[in-house]
């Protein structure tokens, strides 16, 4: 079997919510087709282009679910949320438990229905972080139905929520995702095929979150936030319910020795659930700054001896969560320009190879929170790419590549085969199977071997 080139190294690069839908304001383009992307534009005339499809054709994905899937890691084996940004908070996830995000918010009640006003945390304020955690102790603990409720404040008007006692996961959201809309009621997930168990675990949330509510309303904190013509902080909204995770190690499953560059919890709890050594990187005010220092942190990881890094942006998903297709743009265009080093490297070298792509698509205009459009991709560098020569690098001539259409769980085999890596299929050296070649057997045949007695 030929030896692998492992010399090649993998730059993972993914810009949040990359994609977006034609926008008035910009003419009918996209907020990527309108912005000045030389770099962009250059690597997808040094390499190979299409569109990535995280899931399914018109499914819009939350970040953890797409990046999940990115890795190559099966959709069954996802834990849910909860669990990553648990774990990147450093919060344990025990077995057994159930846990999910718990967003402090201002609710108001009409006729008996709960309404979403706001959360917390999007406010920024520190009197409202620090309001939230003296609330948080006020409806840490409680018990219904048998299921123990513990909550564990986490700053920035957040805690991870507990759950024991032989609860399910199988609950639905609460959060609405949308200030003016009203709460869901908890309810259990139909697909479950404990119902019992899954109506139990929802009924006690829903009693968990109606004491919550009574105990905030009555909290003197927020007497005195009404005093002060304040919102008073008088609800918990849960969602992304999640149990202990068990997915194999990057390096196990992928066979490269891997990195997430990223400044948020939850992709720290990516990196550390799949086995990648998190690297969190000072935010800084400057997008530009930001990403620049991003990726001579990769570049650095690559002379330690890792052979993927991935590196995270945010940029063009806040901007276009704040429904702003000029910010949007704005922003894409300064991530281009520190791409530049990276493009003379490719020019004229061919030891890196390189990736560029979203998660999912982030609209900048209308009601949906991202939708399901597919978002463009780009792999160049190495010396096996053989480049379609597109010239841009956006939504509306990417299908126009020769890498066609690429679900999310295939693109981790591409990225395999460009490096050399890829293992030959039907052919097994080791448990489980894998996409990758291994070095080395699992287990090498020794000699002598185990006695035993011919029969020729």
């Amino acid at each position: 079997m030929p030896q692998a080139h492992a010399s090649i190294p993998v730059l993972f690069i993914v810009l949040d919510g990359l994609a977006d839908r034609p926008q008035a304001v910009l003419g009918g383009k996209t907020p990527l087709e309108s912005a000045h992307t030389p770099h962009l534009d250059r690597l997808a005339r040094l390499g190979v282009n299409g569109q990535l499809i995280p899931l399914a054709p018109g499914i819009p994905l939350e970040s953890e679910t797409s990046h999940f899937l990115l890795f190559g890691y099966p959709l069954e084996q996802f834990p849910g949320r909860a669990a990553f940004e648990a774990i990147g908070r450093g919060i344990e996830v025990r077995a057994g438990s159930v846990i999910l995000l718990a967003s402090f918010a201002a609710i108001t009640v009409r006729d008996g229905v709960v309404y979403r006003d706001a959360l917390l945390w999007e406010q920024h304020q520190a009197k409202d972080e620090n309001d939230c955690g003296v609330l948080s102790a006020a409806v840490a603990a409680y018990e219904s139905h048998g299921i123990r409720f513990a909550l564990r404040d986490c700053g920035r008007c957040e805690g991870i929520l507990s759950l024991t006692g032989n609860p399910s996961r199988s609950v639905s959201d609460v959060d609405p995702f949308v200030d003016g809309a009203a709460v869901a009621r908890a309810l259990p997930l139909a697909e479950d095929p404990d119902q019992d168990n899954a109506r139990r675990t929802a009924d006690a949330l829903n009693a968990y979150l109606g004491w919550v509510h009574a105990r905030l309303e009555a909290h003197p904190l927020n007497h005195q936030r009404r005093r002060n013509r304040q919102p008073a902080i008088n609800f918990v909204l849960t969602k992304w319910a999640a149990t202990k995770p068990q997915v194999a190690p990057f390096v196990e499953h992928n066979g490269l020795r891997a990195a997430s560059v990223e400044n948020y919890p939850l992709y720290t709890g990516i990196a550390r659930v799949c086995g990648m050594t998190p690297v969190r990187v000072a935010r800084h005010a400057s997008l530009l700054r930001d990403f620049q220092d991003k990726l001579q942190t990769a570049d650095d990881l690559f002379r330690r001896g890792y052979e993927f890094v991935h590196v995270h942006t945010k940029g063009p998903d806040r901007a276009a969560h704040r429904k702003d297709p000029l910010e949007k743009k704005h922003a894409i265009g300064e991530l281009d320009s520190a791409l530049g080093p990276l493009v003379r490297r490719l020019e004229h070298d061919q030891d890196l190879l390189v990736v560029v792509t979203g998660d999912h698509a982030t609209p900048s205009h209308g009601p949906l929170i991202h939708s399901g459009e597919a978002v463009p991709l780009l792999i160049a560098g190495g010396p096996n790419v053989l480049a379609d020569q597109l010239a841009r690098f956006h939504e509306r001539v990417a299908f126009q590549g020769s890498l066609g259409q690429v679900y999310g769980r295939d693109l981790m085999p591409l990225v395999l085969n460009l490096t050399d890596r890829v293992g030959l299929y039907g052919v097994r050296h080791q448990r489980q199977n894998r996409p990758y070649q291994r070095r080395e057997p699992e287990e090498p045949f020794r000699v002598p071997s185990p006695p035993g007695r011919g029969l020729g």
